[in-house]
């Protein structure tokens, strides 16, 4: 008999609390079906000195940048929640969120949302994956395959930095007992002289150096990268120039000791990527959502390369997620971004636990986070 992912959820959901609803719950004639979705547009600032140094003339503040909270509603008094991107077209993610009022969580492909457009639609993933397993009574990892990790390995942050403002980040990081940091940087910026601080205040710190393609090319960047390499602190190098020359990066492969890394959410580039030899691991968090994310750390699980997961310094929501989809992922091995600490506000009850450089994955039903609404509505802004 074939086993399907519908038929596990109407196992378990005799086993592991859908006995115990009404009636009328989940499981039973409504399927737990969606009642409304309310959207609150939130701006939640980062805390001081986290972003970048201003004597390097940062032109912009991601941080301002709204985002938009979900809270969906079901029949059965079971509620999810889901937060977006930054940047999403408010009427876009209104009219994704019409599109699901009415429809049944149980009779939903949580694989693929058919929705009107894309906007918002981890959010929306999110928030149904918190509806299910709350109503069966499952932590979300387990609806994305199991736990391979209980704990996953989380790194420290910062935006592009001096060489005096890395000893500061350098310096919260060992504070903080975590093992690794991401830094970003362009071209022209004093990247190797950070470095060289870091391993000064931070010894046994590693770092992983991510200028988001914005070193012109290979030739560009070659100099830089052989004496980040010389450092000795370096993990990984992480596009640092365009993501479609593959043999500029199956060189550099060749010229540096540490990973080189390609930032890929398409399974087909990855799989070009693979082909070509051009990186060693991948960042391949969030395209569009949890489980596209296990499917491709699979993929590179196949061609016997470790993955980790990206964010876009969100917030509690989102960084929840991330955990347990990383959960589900054997070799989800390499730091992940889960940096909602950063924030001013991580917009849930209680913040994720980071132990000894590793978040601590819920082990709640759902997502196993609660939206601290007190904070949503000091943060509220204008759609």
């Amino acid at each position: 008999m074939t086993t399907t992912r519908r038929s596990l959820l109407a196992t378990a959901g005799g086993l592991a609390g859908l006995a115990t609803l009404p009636e009328r719950a989940a499981g039973k004639s409504e399927r737990l079906t969606i009642t409304k979705i309310d959207l609150f547009t939130v701006v939640v600032p980062m805390k001081p000195d986290t972003t970048y140094d201003p004597e390097l003339a940062e032109d912009s503040r991601f941080d301002l940048v709204p985002k938009i909270i979900l809270k969906m509603h079901t029949d059965s008094g079971v509620t999810g929640i889901g937060e977006t991107g930054r940047g999403e077209e408010h009427a876009l993610v209104a009219k994704n969120a019409e599109h699901l009022t009415g429809k049944k969580a149980f009779d939903l492909d949580l694989n693929r949302l058919d929705l009107p457009s894309m906007a918002g639609y981890a959010a929306f993933e999110m928030a149904l994956y918190d509806v299910v397993g709350r109503a069966i009574g499952w932590p979300v990892y387990r609806l994305l395959g199991g736990p391979a990790q209980r704990r996953v390995l989380a790194g420290y942050w910062c935006g592009r930095r001096t060489p005096e403002g890395m000893r500061r980040v350098a310096e919260r990081a060992v504070a903080g007992g975590f093992t690794s940091i991401k830094m970003k940087c362009k071209q022209g910026d004093p990247v190797v002289r950070a470095a060289e601080v870091a391993a000064k205040v931070a010894p046994g710190v590693k770092i992983i150096v991510d200028p988001n393609t914005r070193y012109r090319s290979y030739g560009d960047f070659l100099r830089v990268a052989r004496a980040l390499d010389a450092v000795g602190n370096l993990m990984v190098l992480e596009d640092p120039f365009d993501k479609r020359d593959f043999a500029g990066y199956r060189e550099l492969r060749r010229q540096v000791k540490a990973h080189v890394a390609l930032h890929l959410g398409d399974p087909r580039a990855m799989v070009e990527a693979i082909r070509e030899q051009a990186c060693s691991v991948f960042n391949t968090g969030g395209n569009p959502g949890m489980a596209s994310f296990v499917a491709n750390c699979y993929l590179a699980e196949a061609a016997g390369m470790p993955v980790w997961h990206g964010s876009g310094n969100d917030l509690g929501i989102i960084d929840a997620s991330y955990l347990h989809s990383c959960a589900a992922a054997p070799n989800c091995t390499l730091p992940s971004d889960i940096l909602s600490f950063l924030r001013e506000d991580d917009l849930i009850a209680e913040p994720i636990e980071i132990k000894d450089s590793h978040a601590i994955v819920p082990d709640k039903p759902g997502l196993g986070v609660e939206l601290d609404e007190e904070a949503v509505g000091r943060y509220r802004g204008k759609g």
